[in-house]
């Protein structure tokens, strides 16, 4: 009985050493298109829904692939509300707000039943003000947007004591964004660049990484109702750090290959739209789980709260 016991701590002590020290499962998490990367129009509400889909399979050192003995995977369901609104020509405010799940697995000893560590909850809040020099109309289809935001640490942190960080709600911090954008339209085609960058702060001596995205996307207007797109998105993350020491296993650098669809169910009111992003190249500072693909469903609803624009002229 004794040693059935010691056993068990040793199981749980591991259990726990592994949970705790290993970051290194996370699917990525692109930053652009959740509340778009342009001005609302002016007095337009923007509500939108979204859903993503994260799968992570297969293990890296750098950019090779490895044996991975205890099938290690992860999976994240992510689906955010956000809504965008014009105060004024080329200035807008959104707000960001998520609902994660979040699951990690991996083999048990030979057991047909695989260790499995699982949260969910809501997730960070994230508040963006955007200008636009160049002011976006119903006319006019070419703008350069600058944003600035702050994620605010609502999500919960302490779901499990055997829970690592990357599978928390929340990661506690205050971070902040920049993001700089160009948006170019033309009546068959669209050109879409953007750059984010978000500086990342401890909590609890713990600090994720700062992070770099970037997309460059085109956009061919099929139909009045159809376009479809194809982009390359890509995220730098930097090492996460502990009481100032850089963290194995964290780091990367990644980048998808991004086709959707979008459609206007109703013109000008209703547009839907899905993306997949595969990868194309994945880097990483030692041993991580990488991107299998990512699946993107959005519906956003636009909300005219002014009937004419003529006032803001």
């Amino acid at each position: 009985m004794i040693n059935r016991f010691i056993a068990i701590a040793l199981l749980l002590i591991c259990t726990a050493e592994y949970a705790m020290g290993q970051n290194c499962c996370a699917p990525a998490v692109p930053q652009q298109g959740i509340a778009g990367e342009t001005t609302a129009l002016p007095h337009v509400l923007e509500i939108g829904l979204h859903y993503e889909y994260l799968c992570a399979r297969e293990k890296y050192c750098g950019s090779d692939k490895i044996d991975d003995p205890v099938n290690t995977e992860a999976d994240w369901k992510r689906t955010t509300l956000t809504a965008s609104y014009g105060f004024m020509p080329g200035f807008s405010g959104s707000l960001i707000l998520p609902y994660l799940q979040k699951a990690k697995s991996k083999d048990n000893l030979g057991s047909p039943t695989p260790f499995e560590w699982t949260s969910s909850g809501l997730g960070d809040m994230v508040c963006i003000v955007r200008y636009s020099p160049l002011k976006r109309s119903f006319v006019n289809f070419r703008e350069i947007s600058i944003g600035l935001g702050v994620k605010i640490p609502t999500g919960s942190t302490d779901e499990g004591m055997l829970l690592p960080q990357e599978l928390q709600p929340g990661t506690g911090s205050w971070d902040y964004h920049w993001s700089l954008s160009y948006y170019q339209g033309f009546e068959t085609v669209d050109f879409f660049v953007s750059g984010t960058y978000i500086l990342t702060s401890a909590y609890d001596d713990y600090k994720f990484g700062n992070q770099f995205s970037y997309l460059a996307s085109a956009s061919i207007h099929l139909k009045e109702k159809l376009d479809l797109s194809l982009g390359l998105s890509g995220m730098i993350r930097r090492r996460d750090t502990e009481n100032g020491v850089d963290v194995a296993m964290t780091g990367r650098h990644q980048l998808w290959l991004t086709p959707g669809i979008q459609y206007q169910a109703i013109p000008g009111k209703l547009r839907l739209q899905t993306y997949f992003e595969m990868p194309i190249y994945q880097h990483f500072n030692e041993e991580q789980l990488g991107s299998a693909y990512n699946l993107r469903l959005t519906a956003v609803y636009s909300l005219p709260l002014k009937k004419s624009s003529a006032d803001d002229e």
